[in-house]
């Protein structure tokens, strides 16, 4: 259930959105997304609204909201991990963090041209987003992050 959980955020929620992506979950963000934009994309897509703006959830269009009370990233991640029951629904590493698209894996020899030679003689898994064309492997960001998502599931037990 969970994974098919997808969020759209207000423009205070910006990292936010990029920590949901990374953890796969669908998450629309764009820091030009007007309180009536946000609304009818929620309500034709069938998306969770996250917002900081206790105004914008009073719209009787909102079917499912939440109001982000932290400011702190890692403390929203709770929030929203505890509100919607997501720890035991990772996926992590299969969404572009920059704009949400699923990635695909690509082939080490297709992106030789696109990577700096250390990272090609140290990792050899690589996946693409078919949308911005970024590039990803699991370099020590990656693992970085693991211990992120792990410190903030860890918390949830």
């Amino acid at each position: 259930m969970a994974q098919e959980l997808r969020f759209i955020l207000d423009v205070h929620l910006g990292r936010l959105a990029k920590y949901l992506r990374l953890c796969g979950f669908d998450t629309l963000y764009s820091s030009h997304f007007s309180d009536p934009e946000i609304i009818e994309i929620s309500v034709r897509d069938g998306r969770i609204v996250l917002t900081r703006d206790k105004l914008l959830l009073k719209d009787k269009r909102i079917n499912r909201g939440y109001r982000i009370i932290s400011q702190n990233h890692e403390e929203q991640m709770r929030e929203v991990f505890e509100e919607f029951n997501l720890r035991n629904h990772l996926n992590l590493f299969c969404r572009c963090i920059r704009c949400n698209t699923p990635l695909e894996v690509v082939d080490k020899k297709d992106i030789l041209h696109r990577i700096q030679a250390n990272t090609t003689r140290y990792y050899s898994s690589f996946s693409r987003c078919p949308n911005c064309d970024r590039i990803y492997w699991d370099g020590s960001h990656y693992n970085n992050m693991k211990k992120f998502i792990a410190g903030i599931t860890k918390r949830l037990e």
